[in-house]
């Protein structure tokens, strides 16, 4: 079973870089974003609703995670 997110905030975020155990800096560069656009997110948290390009980018990043990784962002979710 594939996890999904319908709507990304900083929450679902930080809950996936948390899954796939990376650092903010080491998150950002395998997203293809600033270091300072993710530590945003994380600091916004809920209150964040990261820009439609980057919801697509980190749908893409969720889907192609090993299923050990979507378990763990459901977890943390």
């Amino acid at each position: 079973m594939t996890t999904t997110v319908c709507l990304w905030t900083g929450l679902e975020a930080k809950a996936l870089r948390a899954a796939l155990r990376m650092t903010i800096r080491d998150f950002a560069d395998y997203l293809g974003v600033g270091t300072r656009t993710v530590a945003k997110w994380e600091s916004r948290g809920g209150d964040i609703e990261p820009r439609a390009q980057a919801q697509s980018i980190l749908d893409t990043a969720l889907a192609k995670a090993s299923s050990d990784v979507q378990a763990r962002f459901a977890a943390v979710l």
